[in-house]
């Protein structure tokens, strides 16, 4: 249990330290992010200082930057450049000063950001533009400027506690009419929570404060723009639900709403133990040997790199990798004897220690590299081009083992091991990163070997080594979905959001094993694909989905049919896109009214909802 209610003191003790050691500027800032469940995604910035709508916006340039501005965009504590759509806002590089209304001296103002339509802006004195940590002013869409932090800093972790409690936390709302009908509650809050310690937050016609207890913020808006006077977040719905009983006890009617994004799901798995004969029970793999050691060379470790912390090589060992502990991976491509040609390539990939590295060759003169590290990030790059930027996997724990070759089938795949005892495995062939399976086979994975004949090697607990052969059909079932995705034009589709590129990356990921996973994207289809006047992507959706709901190739099922139901809630004759679509959610009821007896509740809902609008 984190107490909010104590929050002013943990910001005078954050001030005291910064003054003793400006690199603590973010301290506090990273573990409120870490607190309501922001977790680092691992890869490179998404969002760069030149980022945004503004960047042919002339600057003086004669200005220097603070160091606080500057230190924040190179932080990874900046969950803005790694998520920006936590927090809807522009931000300006170099900052635009502007008019203020600053008496003396340089009275401009040096606009850094602004709210995403433009309400508010915030920047700082153009006078103290030299400073470290300069204060910040807000601008709430007339020429006033107010002021709103004591220092850039520390808006910026004003800024994360109004945006991130809000969608990682669990949520109430108070109406003005609670307020009206209860008008104690903001006595009680005053007298039950104490205010944070930052000054109110001001917006267009309105500010905000923020009060704090156990596991729980609450803001208090008051002006006259207050959708909500007031919102109480929790870390936990029950720390919601003790805030309401004290702030509104005969608030019956009052509900909490689950946050907007859920945490990783780990496994709760017993060790990895394996017999002859064991096999999976979708028959995706099965055990063949127990004890003996898988072909080949094992890697040896290269002796002469500081910190080693993971090694491996290709089958003829003309491709080393190595992890060390600062995050780096290094790569040996070619022989380093007399008359051979050796080529070096080192990259910073990770911010954790590199726990497990493979590499193998796809094709000729190609060299595929992936590291995880003790954050739960993978990274996969080709060595004769630049990495890709974002991360190619995270889970909440840490990788423990890598393995990857060509199949001779299906071409390159990928195996990993993480620490709750889950191991994925991606058919690459396919040219993307969706086509995967999860096997649950246990904790205590150290090592992984992927052998061309399907084999999985998998050494852990007390059996030592054990050799899995893979039934590449059955394990990766989605490859079916794949191919009939790619007979569509998404390219020329549409969606919510524009073209439809996203869509069939988000339709096989809805087919993942990890219910995580694949509920955010059955929630992300929701808002690329349900629309009243018809998306012309839904007539390609709707049969792949239809696919993985009656295939069971999914572990939303009752998901999936909802949104195939909300497909089929347009109205006809509101456009084209809308009739077409209707129509082929009638053609697809017949093949989902099968499972009108489904145990699952939600699957049963979902055609019942479906009939109806197909009616």
């Amino acid at each position: 249990m984190i107490d909010y209610g104590r929050f002013a003191d943990r910001l005078r003790a954050a001030r005291q330290a910064v003054l003793a050691d400006p690199g603590r500027r973010w301290a506090l800032l990273d573990e409120v992010q870490r607190e309501w469940g922001y977790v680092d995604p691992g890869g490179e910035p998404v969002w760069g200082p030149g980022d945004g709508e503004n960047v042919d916006v002339v600057s003086d340039l004669s200005l220097p930057v603070p160091a606080a501005l500057t230190e924040w965009w190179r932080s990874p504590v900046n969950s803005f450049a790694y998520r920006p759509r936590l927090y809807w806002v522009h931000t300006q590089w170099p900052p635009l000063p502007e008019d203020g209304p600053l008496p003396d001296g340089d009275g401009r103002v040096c606009v850094f950001m602004s709210e995403y339509e433009y309400c508010n802006q915030w920047g700082y004195p153009a006078a103290e533009a030299a400073h470290d940590d300069p204060r910040v002013l807000v601008r709430t869409g007339d020429d006033e400027w107010l002021p709103q932090a004591a220092s850039l800093s520390e808006f910026l972790l004003h800024l994360a506690l109004e945006r991130l409690p809000g969608h990682f936390g669990f949520t109430a709302c108070l109406t003005h009419g609670n307020l009206e009908r209860d008008p104690a509650v903001l006595d009680r809050l005053r007298a039950s929570y104490p205010d944070l310690g930052l000054p109110p937050w001001h917006e267009l016609g309105s500010d905000a404060v923020l009060y704090g207890g156990p596991d729980v913020v609450i803001r208090h808006g008051r002006g006259d723009y207050v959708d909500w006077p007031l919102i109480v977040n929790g870390r936990t719905r029950q720390a919601v639900e003790a805030a309401l009983a004290i702030l509104a006890p005969a608030g019956a009617d009052l509900s909490v709403s689950p946050p907007e994004e859920r945490p990783d799901r780990l496994l709760d798995l017993p060790p990895a133990a394996f017999a002859v004969g064991d096999e999976d029970a979708r028959e995706r793999w099965r055990v063949t040997s127990v004890g003996a050691e898988p072909p080949g060379p094992a890697a040896s470790r290269s002796a002469d790199l500081p910190n080693v912390t993971a090694h491996a090589a290709d089958e003829d060992g003309g491709v080393v990798v190595v992890g060390d502990a600062d995050g780096v991976v290094h790569v040996r491509v070619g022989a380093a004897g007399p008359g051979g040609r050796r080529r070096e390539v080192s990259e910073g990939l990770h911010r954790a220690p590199v726990t497990a590295v493979t590499c193998l060759r796809p094709g000729p003169h190609e060299e595929l590299v992936v590291s995880g590290d003790a954050a739960g990030v993978l990274r996969i790059w080709r060595t004769d081009d630049r990495p890709a930027a974002g991360p190619f996997d995270r889970r909440g724990t840490a990788v423990t083992a890598l393995a990857a070759a060509v199949l001779p089938d299906s071409g390159p795949a990928l195996a990993a091991a993480w620490a709750d005892g889950l191991v994925r495995v991606w058919d690459l062939g396919t040219g993307c990163s969706d086509v995967a399976a999860d096997l649950p086979l246990g904790t205590g994975v150290e090592e992984l070997r992927l052998t061309a004949d399907g084999v999985l090697w998998v050494r852990g607990g007390a059996s030592g080594w054990a050799a899995l052969c893979l039934d590449p059909v059955e394990l990766w079932v989605l490859r079916q979905v794949k191919e009939q995705a790619d007979r569509f034009p998404w390219d020329r589709l549409r969606c919510n959001r524009g073209p439809a590129h996203e869509v069939p990356s988000q339709i096989l990921r809805a087919g993942w094993d990890d219910e995580t996973v694949a509920a955010r994207a059955a929630e992300r289809l929701h808002e690329l694909l349900v629309h009243g006047h018809g998306a012309t992507a839904a007539l390609g959706a709707a049969p792949l989905l239809t696919m993985l709901v009656v295939r069971g190739w999914t572990p939303v099922r009752g998901r999936l049919t909802r949104l195939l139901a909300d497909l089929a809630s347009v109205r006809r004759g509101r456009s084209e896109a809308a009739d077409d679509q209707l129509d082929l959610l009638r053609e697809l009821l017949p093949t989902l009214r099968k499972l009108a007896d489904h145990p699952d509740d939600g699957v049963r809902e979902g055609v019942a909802e479906l009939e109806r609008n197909c009616a």
